[in-house]
Order: structure tokens, then sequence, then C-alpha cells
């Protein structure tokens, strides 16, 4: 899809509503700077442009906002960092910017997806390839392709066997496939489709059944993916400058890494947890979820423990503080994050959060995001009231600058 600066912007605002100045009096985020409001237009659709639609994302990061972080705070020259890049989408903007780019993520997913969705590929080599695919598919029991969701505890609660045989066909064809960049492309339009075609419900990132969407043949709906986005594959720049990762960035992060604008956007505390949400797309990667889990910042989505809240804290300091070596000197660091309401209670988890990282960085602007739309994303989620929308609570985007260390 085109980019269309006439109705994919974001809007700046110093002006706030009741509503949101009391939202700000609520966070005591006021304390540390200056605040204004942005919100991000587009549909969903009209934000599919370029390679952002590749893979449905939950909670995805607005693009934007990517896009206005990197025109007001990135140089000619900088390196663009995401250390916890999930869909990519800082990486899409940084190359359609023409900038370099480092991405880490702890989840092998947003890792395979974000380099699919930052490297060009010819479209007649996508087609010669697509066309073996289509020309010799044919379901596969597991006698024929010994390769079984097996990571899953009970993978058939997920999938019809006819699904889990249509999807190993494709599977077994991908794998074949010699060249490395158009493998990894047909894996994520393969990765893009499994929840569309389980057993489980598409309209929401927690995994319920809905038994309903299931569908026993799977070729039709990756034909689709694949004639839906090899465009915007062939129309990426070619010979982009992007790095991956894979880091704990709570422990540890690579020396090497030096940045202009750092951003980043983590798991909410009493959000998602991305391993499980994305527990059926890794199984079919091969990959354990679980063995991910243990690397994610401790979100404790669904806990219903507030005490939870200072794991929570603790990990996004530490996080934060290894940031901190990656900025270059009076660097940006612009984290995107949020509260939560949890048995009625407002949960100010950003304030401790910036509170206790104050000796490292100084607060520069505060910023309330107030979703347009109703975004399958943690605002969304936080929003919704029986049968009605209603806004009662934000995510932030914190501007911090580097200070030098005394």
């Amino acid at each position: 899809m085109i980019y269309d600066s006439s109705k994919v912007f974001l809007e700046v605002r110093k002006q706030m509503s009741d509503n949101e100045t009391l939202l700000l009096k609520t966070s005591r985020l006021g304390e540390f700077a200056n605040a204004e409001v942005w919100t991000a237009y587009g549909t969903n659709m009209q934000l599919a442009y370029s390679t952002h639609g590749l893979f449905r994302y939950f909670g995805k990061f607005p693009p934007p906002i990517a896009t206005y972080l990197i025109d007001n705070y990135a140089k000619e020259k900088s390196i663009i960092f995401d250390p916890m890049c999930g869909s990519g989408t800082s990486g899409v903007e940084s190359v359609l910017h023409g900038k370099e780019c480092i991405l880490n993520d702890v989840n092998d997913l947003s890792r395979l997806l974000s380099k699919v969705k930052v490297t060009h590929i010819d479209i007649k080599k996508i087609d010669l390839e697509f066309n073996k695919i289509k020309n010799n598919y044919k379901p596969l029991s597991e006698k024929e392709y010994g390769f079984t969701p097996s990571f899953l505890k009970n993978y058939k609660h997920w999938f019809l066997d006819e699904t889990v045989e249509s999807l190993r066909g494709i599977k077994y064809l991908i794998e074949k496939i010699d060249d490395v960049d158009i493998k990894n492309y047909f894996t994520i339009c393969l990765m893009s489709i499994i929840r569309r075609v389980s057993r489980a419900t598409t309209q929401q990132g927690r995994l319920f059944l809905d038994v309903e969407t299931a569908e026993k043949e799977t070729l039709p709906f990756f034909i689709k993916k694949v004639e839906a986005t090899k465009s915007a594959i062939n129309e990426l720049p070619i010979n982009n400058k992007v790095t991956i990762y894979n880091y704990d960035l709570r422990n540890e992060l690579p020396d090497k890494i030096k940045s202009d604008l750092i951003i980043c956007h983590p798991p909410y505390f009493n959000s998602y947890k991305y391993s499980t949400i994305n527990s059926l797309e890794l199984a079919w990667l091969g990959i354990d979820y679980s063995q991910i889990r243990n690397n994610e910042i401790k979100e404790f989505f669904k806990m219903g423990k507030e005490e939870n809240s200072k794991k929570y804290i603790s990990d996004m300091i530490s996080v934060l503080k290894n940031l901190y070596d990656s900025l270059n000197k009076n660097g940006i660091l612009a984290l995107m994050i949020g509260d939560t309401i949890m048995h009625g209670n407002y949960v100010s988890v950003v304030y401790d959060i910036i509170d206790n990282v104050k000796e490292f960085f100084n607060v520069e602007k505060v910023v309330l995001r107030a979703p347009k739309y109703t975004e399958a994303s943690w605002a969304a989620s936080q929003r919704r009231h029986s049968n009605k929308i209603g806004i009662n609570l934000y995510d932030f985007i914190i501007i911090l600058r580097k200070k030098k260390y005394e």
C-alpha cells in the first residue's frame, strides 16, 4: 500500500481536554516535564503501507510515531536502535528514511518478522518460487513430512487434522527453497495465516477457541497473503543496513551499539505475554515458546496482583540503565509505555520507572498518546467498558535525553 501523508500522520497538540488533564495528574508524570498529546491518524488499512501490514501484531507500535521520532530526533547519519523491536515498525521506518538500524528482541518470531519486513527481494524471484509452491502443493501427513507443532501442549485443540496437513504441505515446500531471504519471506507469510486458519479467535491477542473460524484448506489464504505483500517487499530500498540481535536487555547489551535515537516500546505491565500470544506461530516455527518467556520483561498479564508491578519496574529500570550506554552524547531515548488499572485502582508504574532513572536521563517531554481508532492494542483493551468504548487510560511516550554521567 502506498503511503498517503494526508491520511496517515501524527497530530501533536498542547491543548488538553479535561479528561486528559486528569489523566496526566493521576499519572503524576507532569512533575517531570511539560506535556502534550499525540494522536496517530490512519485506519488500520492505511497504516499497513509498505511492509507494515505483513503480519498482524497485537499491540503494534504505530508507524506515524516512529516517523515523527525519526524526523525530529535523528540526525542525517544517525543509527536508530530499537531494543524491543516487536513487529519491526521502527526498522521499516528507518529503512524508508534511509537510516541505519539496529534491532533487538528476545522473541524469535519478532526477529524473523523484522528481518523480512526490511529485506528487499526482487518480485521475479518471489514469483519463481511462488509458482513452484502453487504447482507442487499437496497436504502432507506426519509420515510424509515429519513436522508437527509439538511445542503446543495439545495442538489438536487448536487445529483441525486437515488444517495441520495443509499447513505441513506448504511448510515442506518452503523449507526446500535455497534462497534464505525468499524462504524467510514465505515463512512469515505462512505464519501470518496460522491464527486465521486455526480454531483460535482472531479478534484479540489472547488465545480463545472460536471453532467456526477453522479452515481445512490453507493454501488460498497463503496465496492471498503473498499476492497482497510481494510488491511491498519488492519496493523496499536495496542494501539496507539493518542488524538484528537477541539480547536480554535486563542483563546484557553489546558494547558496540552507539545510537543517537533509541525507540523503546516494551510490553506493558498487566498486558500481553508475547511468547504466549504467538505460541501457535512459534510452534509452527519449531520453537518452544516457554523458553522465550524466561527472557521477557515480567509483565504479569492477568495475574491481578499490584505488588507484582515492583518486579516489572525493576526489570524496566535495568533495561533503561543498560540503554544509557548505547546512546551517544545528548542522545534521545523515546520510551512508549503505559500504566494500568487493576481492581479499580490506578497503578502508576511509569512514574516509578522514570523517577529511578533521573540520574541518567533528563525528561524533555511527556506525551499522552490518544488513540484515534480502536486498534488491537493495549490502549484499546484498557478502555473497553461493556457495550461502549470510553477512553479512560492512555499510554505515554517519555522523551529522555542522555545526561552526562557525574
